[in-house]
């Protein structure tokens, strides 16, 4: 089911074949469905649950707070032990791309003593969460709930008042953490700011439709946008673990090199961020969404016309 919504039907079932479609895909991978690895189910299902969430801060205005509130409660604290694999995972894939940008390899032996550090850490991490617990197990059967419950969402708005509000409020949240982050572009700020992008990417997913050349070229500054700030995340925590005294390293020597890079990826990161961000929040939110809504309204009566 596509991830958008669809000219011939209500928001308020475009909505419930949104989720529901988001689910079954999730469902359909941590049941073996779709024959994914282990690794892939994990990122799957947190991308998906993910776009869920986005979704219903789209929708709140028909869906209601106390229903969106509700589910993404849910499907955060269930996306929760798998961000954990997936931390531990891109750690290493971090390591990887920093080394393979260096324009020479000293130190081959501490560095590939840190990657197998890394490697240990995200067997544990794996083991820990995805066997012990046996969290595979335990968000299916959330997913298996949701996608019943989500027949009983009750979407009191239809049209273009069940999205405008969240739609503000998606783009405004995402405003604010931008200009928050170019006052002080600090970790908490910059991985808020990544948060609200992810969300404002989905939403112009959602909204393709309406207004592809629009949608389309904001959805990939917003795609872009994210990967960026996502990589800059993933080398702060990346420079973290590498920081930790406690880390079983015999020689340190290719610490003294490796931290310096990361801190000068990370510069570069933030600049590209900071241009794409300019690009993606250049309207305060009441324009933005004045802008939107007129692109609906035309998208509608195109359609409205062609059935007279």
């Amino acid at each position: 089911m596509a991830f958008r919504i669809k000219v011939e039907e209500s928001v308020a079932k475009g909505i419930k074949r949104m989720a529901r479609g988001q689910i079954e895909r999730t469902l359909a991978g941590l049941t073996g469905q779709n024959g994914a690895t282990q690794e892939e189910v994990v990122h799957d299902a947190r991308k998906r649950f993910k776009k869920i969430r986005a979704l219903l801060r789209l929708a709140r205005g028909g869906l209601g707070r106390k229903l969106v509130a509700r589910e993404n409660a849910r499907f955060r604290d269930a996306a929760r032990p798998l961000s954990e694999v997936r931390d531990a995972g891109v750690l290493v894939d971090a390591f990887d791309q920093l080394i393979k940008r260096c324009s020479g390899r000293d130190h081959p032996e501490a560095i590939e003593a840190v990657r197998l550090a890394l490697l240990d850490h995200k067997r544990q991490v794996s083991r820990h969460v995805l066997e012990e617990e046996q969290v595979i197990e335990r968000v299916t059967a959330v997913a298996e709930e949701a996608r019943s419950d989500v027949k009983r969402w009750d979407v009191d708005e239809d049209d273009w008042t069940a999205l405008e509000g969240g739609l503000k409020r998606t783009y405004r949240l995402g405003y604010e953490a931008f200009r928050a982050a170019l006052d002080d572009p600090d970790d908490e700020n910059l991985h808020e700011l990544r948060k609200r992008v992810k969300d404002l990417w989905y939403t112009f997913n959602i909204l393709e439709p309406i207004r592809p050349d629009f949608t389309r070229e904001q959805g990939e500054h917003a795609e872009r946008l994210a990967d960026d700030l996502g990589d800059d995340h993933d080398l702060a925590v990346l420079k973290q673990f590498l920081s930790d005294p406690a880390l079983p390293l015999r020689d340190r020597s290719a610490l003294e090199a490796i931290l310096p890079l990361i801190d000068r990826r990370r510069a570069e990161l933030q600049q590209e961020a900071f241009d794409l961000g300019w690009k993606l929040y250049s309207e305060k939110p009441r324009a933005f969404v004045k802008r939107m809504a007129a692109y609906w309204n035309a998208w509608r009566s195109e359609v409205n016309a062609a059935q007279l």
